[in-house]
């Protein structure tokens, strides 16, 4: 099941470098990705556990009946092997963050 963590203005501005150091210390290795608007990705189910993390823009993720908005500062967690899309919505162009346990798989485009 994903997990999703919204982001609350008071935890203040969304920096890309602070969330990274974020998940270093959650023993990730992260890969940033930016995509324009309408890009979309297929139906996709990675071996590994995965975190999207949005900078800027706006994401749409769909997992199986679940559809998550992500704007800004928002995560969503995904367990190994959950089949997933992903949509950008809105005007502008999404920047993201990935998230992984394994180095090699951070370099490979999720979005």
């Amino acid at each position: 099941m994903a997990y999703l963590m919204r982001w609350s203005p008071e935890q203040g501005p969304v920096v890309m470098s602070a969330l990274r150091e974020m998940l270093q210390r959650e023993g990730k290795a992260t890969a940033w990705w930016s995509d324009v608007p309408g890009a979309k990705s297929g139906d996709e189910a990675r071996h590994w556990p995965e975190t999207r993390w949005v900078v800027s823009g706006y994401l749409r993720v769909r997992v199986g009946a679940e559809t998550y908005d992500l704007g800004p500062g928002d995560r969503l967690d995904l367990p190994a092997d959950t089949p997933h899309t992903t949509e950008v919505i809105g005007l502008g162009t999404a920047i993201h963050l990935v998230g992984t346990r394994d180095a090699k798989l951070a370099t490979l485009k999720t979005a």
